[in-house]
């Protein structure tokens, strides 16, 4: 036998231990091979772990090696966040450029809108404002035009006022025909269609001037009116049944308008593919259209009646540009979110199908070159 004694293993007691401590001692484990307890972190054997057969400290101990670090390492429960990719510019802020969760639409929305309030509210105000003048002119005979402050004062004029709201039917009839369905409807429809590009202007980096907006809307305006009275008819039919048929028709074309604004699409057309885009996403795409809905009713609801209160209280015979106010003004924030938030929709719907984050970044070569954040 060589008197040379053998090398010591990781479950063997480094030499001048062997044997380790006998089973009444401190550290025995009932006659167990001894194993050597984690060095502290950072504490390598004197002398660099060069000694034959010394010990050194294994990978996951301590700091980690170089070799080893990168997303997913560090303190535990920690994680690198992703760098997703982004459009937009200085001017927008960073917009999401990746499929998109519910957060991502709203903020998207907030932000374009406020990068394009001008441009917004001049196109809002185009297709509205004469509607809301036209409808509270209309109103202004609403209880003989007396206020309801005279009423309070003098009750006896309950009895004079004229127990119809409105003198004619003819006034009747363009109230209900332009709250009911050219404001409530139709405008949002033609505003989503003048938003959209604005919306895709804004990822590359570009802007488009309100005029382009509207002029692009009006040069298709006939295309436009056909795809409108399409949409509706079809949830007409949706709401003779029950409420829930006219919201799976309000969903499978909430995409029409961006589609045929950005793509150039027949009307026709256009409802064909907001109906491909969506179906994949029925359920996300219903929640968020249900929930921009109520956020701009809420919103139309407390600022509506900072103008409509007043002209009530007044008498709308002298009061009626209030109550124009009343509704248009609220609509000037409202209507150009609910559109912006149905382009980020449907963005988002190309993103995941289509590949058109790829197209976005693409269309900038600063961007394609690197993060422009």
């Amino acid at each position: 036998m060589s008197s040379q004694p053998p090398s010591w293993g990781p479950n063997e007691p480094p030499p001048g231990q062997q044997g380790g401590a006998g089973p009444d001692e401190p550290g025995s484990q009932g006659g167990q091979p001894w194993q050597p307890s984690p060095p502290e972190p950072g504490w390598q054997q004197p002398g660099g772990g060069q000694e034959p057969g010394g010990w050194q400290q294994p990978a996951g101990w301590g700091q980690q090696p170089a070799t080893m670090q990168g997303p997913g390492w560090g303190e535990p429960g920690y994680q690198q966040p992703l760098d997703l990719p982004k459009g937009g510019d200085q001017r927008t802020g960073p917009l999401p450029l990746h499929p998109m969760t519910l957060s991502d639409i709203l903020d998207g929305a907030f932000k374009v809108l406020k990068a394009n309030l001008v441009v917004a509210v001049l196109v809002t105000a185009a297709f509205q404002l004469p509607l809301d003048l036209i409808s509270a002119y209309l109103q202004r005979n609403v209880l003989g035009g007396v206020g309801l402050l005279r009423f309070f004062q003098d009750p006896s004029l309950v009895e004079e006022t004229n127990p119809l709201p409105f003198n004619s039917l003819g006034e009747l009839g363009g109230v209900i025909l332009i709250e009911g369905l050219l404001r409530q409807y139709l405008v949002p429809f033609l505003v989503g269609c003048a938003l959209a590009p604005v919306v895709m202007a804004s990822y590359v980096g570009r802007q488009v001037t309100a005029g382009q907006a509207i002029t692009s809307v009006l040069r298709r305006l006939h295309l436009a009116l056909i795809a409108f009275v399409c949409i509706h008819l079809l949830e007409l039919v949706g709401a003779v049944f029950c409420l829930l048929p006219a919201l799976i028709a309000m969903t499978f074309f909430v995409l029409t308008a961006p589609a045929f604004s950005i793509e150039r699409l027949g009307p026709i057309n256009a409802m064909g593919r907001s109906v491909n885009l969506v179906g994949p996403r029925f359920w996300p795409v219903l929640g968020i259209s249900l929930l921009a809905g109520l956020i701009a009713y809420f919103v139309n609801s407390a600022l509506g009646w900072v103008f409509q209160l007043p002209a009530q209280l007044i008498g709308l015979g002298t009061a009626w540009p209030l109550l124009a106010m009343g509704t248009l003004l609220p609509s000037l924030i409202t209507m150009p979110f609910i559109a912006l938030v149905a382009t980020l929709l449907y963005i988002d719907a190309r993103i995941r199908r289509e590949g058109l984050d790829l197209q976005l970044s693409a269309a900038s070569p600063s961007r394609a070159a690197g993060p422009a954040f």
